[in-house]
């Protein structure tokens, strides 16, 4: 297992690697569209779920971890307390996005979910902020590599769309 400062140095070394350039995780799923962790094609012969429900799941973790950092100023919080909520905000959507093959950040949640017992208060926040860091990071890059054009596919519906829709219901 490894303590606080050998992971925040790791973490912040990713911060630093991916302010410049992206984690190859975020190319294989979101530039190249290569499905690693089982979502994507090998179900319904397309990736634009893994893209609809991964990245947000990264946005999702980037906000849990401000709120967490946030609570841990609040002295009425307990550590038992934060940890629990990092167990359920952080830690949980983490899975989906190891499934949708965003490798790295979810090496990263199981290292701070095996210390987040161990930690002071300071070091929660240290550590949080350090991972909020890095998540922020990778969302700037699926935020750049997401394919906006994609919407175009699902264009509104004409009036005429509903009244034949209506009209089956009768």
């Amino acid at each position: 297992m490894k303590t606080f400062q050998q992971l925040k140095a790791e973490i912040e070394e990713q911060v630093a690697a991916s302010t410049v350039k992206p984690d190859q995780d975020v190319l294989d799923v979101f530039k190249y569209s290569i499905s690693k962790g089982g979502a994507g094609y090998p179900q319904d012969n397309q990736i634009f779920t893994t893209w609809f429900y991964g990245a947000p799941d990264c946005g999702y973790v980037t906000d849990w971890c401000y709120f967490l950092v946030e609570l841990a100023r609040d002295e009425s919080y307990s550590m038992e307390e934060l940890c629990k909520m990092a167990r359920f905000w952080f830690v949980q959507p983490s899975h989906f996005g190891e499934y949708c093959g965003l490798y790295k950040q979810y090496y990263f949640t199981k290292e701070i979910d095996k210390i987040l017992d161990t930690l002071t208060r300071e070091e929660f926040v240290q550590l949080l902020s350090a991972f909020r860091a890095y998540i922020a990071n990778v969302n700037v890059w699926v935020f750049q590599y997401m394919p906006w054009g994609v919407g175009y596919a699902f264009m509104r519906k004409d009036g005429k769309y509903f009244e034949e829709a209506l009209s089956l219901c009768n």
